[in-house]
């Protein structure tokens, strides 16, 4: 009855560790999406009703840049409600390649275009490297 006991207590804690590992996985902006960044003509943005369009290469690999540096948590359970949301597309070449919200500077849900199965995949940003989106739209 002991070994048992002891058994069970054993398999719990083994549960627990695996589903800590498995969702203690992060990835960086670029593990989940394959933007070839000399290829992006433009970056569109919207706002709630303002809408701007990146189109200087500069700035373009700027922002792509500071996107690279966000780290990500896959989400497992649905978002807190939300009150600030960017959206952007990324276009190559005048064709929509990619497609991004930014919820809250917190979330991220990302959109591959250029795939016949086109699936939103969401995330938790989770360090403090969170991205600006605002400071494009002016």
């Amino acid at each position: 009855m002991k070994k048992w006991i002891i058994g069970l207590v054993v398999v719990i804690f083994i549960a627990i560790g695996i589903y800590f590992m498995m969702n203690a996985k992060t990835y960086s902006f670029g593990d989940v999406v394959s933007i070839d960044k000399n290829k992006v003509t433009s970056i569109q943005i919207e706002h709630v009703e303002e809408h701007v369009v990146v189109k200087k290469k500069e700035d373009i690999q700027k922002m792509l840049k500071e996107f690279s540096g966000i780290k990500l948590k896959k989400l497992t359970g649905s978002k807190k409600e939300t009150k600030e949301s960017y959206w952007l597309r990324v276009y190559e070449d005048g064709k929509a390649t990619y497609g991004f919200i930014f919820d809250d500077q917190a979330y991220l849900e990302t959109f591959d275009a250029s795939k016949t199965k086109n699936r939103i995949n969401e995330y938790r940003i989770v360090d403090a490297n969170q991205v600006d989106i605002g400071k494009y739209m002016k």
